[in-house]
């Protein structure tokens, strides 16, 4: 229990600045990740006489935000001061 109890003091403590940059790419992965996974659907709707094989793009997508949230996840873990999850 008291793993779960320092996990939670860590990911609300602030994070030291390169990990806060880190953060930012992982949000930017995994944001551009879910703008992507609609983009087949859209492309077929909008040209349905052209044939695209889009399958590609949807699994790139989904891997970036699989990447994404866990980039931004374990870059929330470092803390800049240890006293902060004592």
């Amino acid at each position: 229990m008291e793993f779960l109890t320092e996990i939670s003091k860590r990911l609300s403590a602030s994070a030291p600045t390169f990990f806060k940059k880190i953060q930012k790419i992982g949000n930017w992965l995994w944001v551009t990740g879910i703008a992507l996974i609609g983009v087949p659907a859209t492309i077929e709707q909008v040209l349905p006489k052209f044939q695209f094989d889009l399958s590609l793009l949807g699994t790139i997508s989904s891997y970036m935000v699989l990447a994404g949230v866990i980039i931004t996840t374990l870059a929330k873990l470092p803390v800049s001061d240890i006293k902060d999850i004592k």
